[in-house]
């Protein structure tokens, strides 16, 4: 009986085909870093199955989108726990993916013929910092309101298509009904296809051009190394169980950050993002008045396209990076300073209150227009 099912499904799947290929040999001198890849998929995992646990009592209003994440917390069984896995799981997302491309320059392994592999993994980078921009207004608390109030004015810098990116970002002129509804369908629908599809490409991708290995791997070295299964996947498991070990502490004793219930009426409030968009906060500062553009278009546009060209700056054979003097440089500066400004922008003050406070007349004013108010206040006066 036990052999006809195995017949049964050997004849419909290819599982013998798919067993050599787990055993067949990765290359020599496979470490640690190489599970950030499989980490990166357990949180997307993770993220994609606590959102949709969410997403069942969770309603994209304005009237009731406080207060059912209020519901999720105190009246849902396991409902605190779950948004906290899915609160640090999408910091822990941003992290891995990351030093992800970080571990792909260091080994060089970006090069010919792997230059599609680096790209999709550059659109994930993008997709998974669109996830954090879409969710962080659904709380629609004061940090989320105002946050992507002064989102929407960033976007509305981009040269000749500004107001229109504003507009479609806002679903209008002010943020309100439309925005939340919007940001929630982007953020569960769109998204999601996107970000899965591209981790299946890049799956594919991997799956056919097999691991780079470290640049010291002669063409010898390329397949004798350990087997993916059960070697690299026992060690993937163990950095997964560590990981998932940290946001179940991280879910159970740090509670997520909430601030109060949006407010369009308080100009008075200090916007502050998520700490992984806090580099570009802190960027702002440097550009004032007509150079406003540099820091919020210009600089990021031009470290995005510097991102997709990497893989067709250097043709040379791969050396580790402490031979390539240039790429050693560039990415020493670039991670030194999105750690500085991230540092900078988190021990930043907050504005006094009575020192931000618009007057009476101001107040009354529509939200996108106190925003922008907040928005050149806070660019003035920043540190």
């Amino acid at each position: 009986m036990k052999r006809k099912i195995v017949e049964f499904f050997e004849e419909r799947i290819p599982l013998r085909s798919i067993e050599e290929h787990m055993k067949k040999p990765l290359p020599r001198h496979i470490n640690w870093m190489f599970s950030l890849g499989a980490m990166a998929l357990f949180l997307l995992v993770l993220q994609a199955a606590t959102g949709a646990f969410l997403a069942i009592y969770y309603s994209p209003s304005p009237d009731h989108a406080y207060n059912s994440l209020t519901y999720i917390r105190n009246e849902v069984p396991f409902g605190n726990f779950i948004r906290g896995l899915h609160h640090w799981g999408a910091s822990a997302l941003v992290i891995v993916v990351f030093l992800h491309l970080l571990r792909v320059v260091i080994y060089d392994s970006y090069k010919a013929p792997r230059e599609l592999t680096w790209l999709v993994g550059v659109l994930l980078l993008l997709v998974v910092l669109g996830f954090g921009f879409t969710g962080y207004l659904l709380p629609w608390d004061q940090k989320a309101y105002w946050a992507t109030v002064v989102g929407a004015k960033i976007a509305s810098t981009v040269p000749i298509i500004g107001d229109a990116v504003g507009k479609i970002l806002r679903g209008g002129e002010e943020v309100g009904a439309v925005t939340l509804a919007r940001f929630y369908a982007i953020h569960t629908i769109w998204l999601p296809w996107i970000v899965f599809g591209l981790v299946g490409l890049h799956l594919l991708l991997v799956r056919h051009l097999g691991s780079s290995g470290l640049p010291k791997n002669s063409p010898e070295d390329m397949d004798t190394g350990k087997p993916f299964y059960p070697n690299q996947l026992f060690e993937d498991g163990v950095a997964i169980l560590i990981l998932f070990s940290v946001l179940v502490a991280m879910a159970l004793v740090v509670p997520v950050p909430t601030e109060e219930i949006a407010d369009p009426t308080d100009a008075s409030y200090d916007p502050r993002p998520e700490w992984y968009f806090l580099f570009l906060f802190q960027l702002l500062k440097y550009f004032e008045g007509p150079l406003e553009v540099f820091g919020t278009f210009v600089i990021p546009t031009v470290a995005i396209l510097l991102l997709f060209l990497v893989p067709f700056l250097s043709r040379k054979e791969r050396l580790p990076i402490r031979k390539r003097p240039v790429a050693l440089t560039i990415t020493s500066l670039s991670v030194l300073s999105l750690v500085s400004l991230t540092i900078l922008g988190i021990r930043s003050p907050k504005l006094n209150s009575t020192a931000t406070a618009a007057p009476e007349t101001e107040q009354t004013e529509a939200p996108s227009s106190a925003g922008t108010e907040v928005f050149d206040f806070r660019l003035e006066e920043g540190d």
